[in-house]
Order: C-alpha cells, then sequence, then structure tokens
C-alpha cells in the first residue's frame, strides 16, 4: 500500500461504510434487525467488581498462554489449530464465567439467537462492501477474490474464534461500564484504551508525526464508531464477521 494516509483512508472508509450501512437501514427499516433489550441490574455499582475479574482473568490466562503453559500446539497443522482455538475458549472464558455466576444472559454481551441468519447475512453482505472499498483504495494489484480464497484456508479460519471472543470480551466491558458510568464514557474510555494498546507497536518505527499519532487517532475514530454502532444493534455477530474479513483483507490487500 502506497503511503500511511492511503491505509488510514481505506480503514475509515471501510469501517465507516459498514456501520452507515447499518445505521441507515435501521433507521428507514427498523424491522429488519432484531429488537434487543438488556435488563439493568438493580445496584448501579455492582457490576463493577465482576467486570474487572473478568477482565483480568482474560489479561491473566493470555499471559499464561503467552508463557506456553496453556494446550501444547503439535506439529500436526490440524491439531495445532484446535489446540489454537481451545486456547482461546480458556483464555476468553472468565466472560461466561462471570454471567454465570452473576446468573446473566448473554445478551449481556451483544450475543443472541434471535434471526441469526438475518445477522450473519447482514455481516457477510456488507463484509464485501467493505473489503471492496479497502480493496480500491488501497490500489492493490492482487485480484479483488483473492481475499476470499485466503479467508477459507485454514491458517485463516483458526483465527475467527480468536476475533470473534474479542469482539465478546470488548462487549462484556462495553455493557458493564455503561451500566456504571454512562454511555458516552463506555463509548470514550475502550476507544482509548484500544489505542494506547497499540502505541507499543507502533511506536517502534519511531515516526510519530505521520505514523504514530495518526494510527493512533484513527484506531480511536473507528471504535468510537463501532462502538455506537454496536450499541445500537446490540450485536457481535455481524461485527464479528466484519473483522475477521477485514483483518483477511488488510493481509492480501495492505502488504
Amino acid at each position: 500500500m502506497g503511503t500511511p494516509f492511503i491505509f488510514f483512508l481505506a480503514i475509515v472508509m471501510a469501517y465507516g461504510s459498514a456501520c452507515g450501512i447499518w445505521l441507515v437501514l435501521n433507521k428507514y427499516f427498523p424491522a429488519f434487525w432484531p429488537q434487543e433489550s438488556l435488563a439493568q441490574p438493580e445496584g448501579r455499582y455492582k457490576e463493577i467488581l465482576p467486570m474487572i475479574l473478568g477482565v483480568v482473568g482474560i489479561l491473566a490466562i493470555g499471559q499464561v498462554y503467552q508463557q506456553g503453559w496453556l494446550i501444547p500446539e503439535p506439529d500436526n497443522v490440524y491439531l495445532a489449530s484446535a489446540s489454537w482455538v481451545l486456547n482461546n475458549l480458556l483464555i476468553y472464558a472468565p466472560v461466561f464465567v462471570v454471567l454465570y455466576f452473576r446468573k446473566q444472559s448473554v445478551n449481556t454481551v451483544f450475543l443472541s439467537a434471535r434471526k441469526t441468519g438475518v445477522k450473519v447475512g447482514f455481516g457477510l453482505g456488507v463484509s464485501v462492501v467493505a473489503m471492496y472499498l479497502f480493496y480500491l483504495i488501497s490500489g492493490s494489484e492482487k485480484a479483488f477474490f483473492e481475499v476470499f480464497s485466503n479467508a477459507t484456508q485454514l491458517s485463516s479460519i483458526r483465527n475467527f474464534p480468536a476475533v470473534f471472543l474479542e469482539g465478546v470480551a470488548v462487549a462484556f466491558l462495553f455493557v458493564r461500564l455503561s451500566w456504571t458510568i454512562g454511555l458516552k464514557w463506555a463509548i470514550i474510555i475502550p476507544s482509548l484504551l484500544f489505542g494506547l494498546s497499540h502505541l507499543a507497536t507502533w511506536s517502534q518505527s519511531g515516526d510519530w508525526l505521520t505514523l504514530v499519532l495518526p494510527y493512533f487517532l484513527v484506531t480511536i475514530s473507528i471504535t468510537v464508531l463501532v462502538l455506537y454502532t454496536t450499541n445500537k444493534s446490540k450485536d457481535v455477530i455481524w461485527l464479528g464477521i466484519i473483522h475477521f474479513l477485514m483483518n483477511q483483507a488488510i493481509v492480501t490487500f495492505g502488504a
């Protein structure tokens, strides 16, 4: 991809189009999407400690994995893929442990089986639009349909649970922050944290003015838009599909 500016523009346009399509359709054709309502807990601050324990649990198990102390990955590619999926289920298990002990529904992490076909179909449809915009703006010389062949490879498919569960974990944090500190800060705080979490990687380039700072601002902006749309749709299924396929588009066309 030619310049960092082109990359930033391609990312913003891709995710912006996906969220924009959902917001427009929801405004003019609200019946197309299942309406979900979340029951508020009785005490405003009762969920702070469980939320913190859940997040700390994810980070702690993630560190255990980094040290190589979870399920080992054998040399066989299929067994290694299964091991990778199981390790991710273990890493994100604290979310579901908290839900179990707090007697909370999975719709409090924006997971629901209502109209699953609509969610999956919509996610796939807008992903094609988002990826094509990314492809056009990036100016890639590769064929567009190459992204689909790459996405169906085992080396790519094995990453879907990790990407999807990451979205579930973000929804877990987002919903509980909105319960305790309000929607505005529930959007701002995770967006800032998400941007800051990538600074260590970006700062290795040493190019703060034209790379690190733009990356940081773009990441925050996209996260704000995605969280706003997620709160409206109250679903991570379609967004998980977009996240996975856009990651594949970045690998295919952005390299």
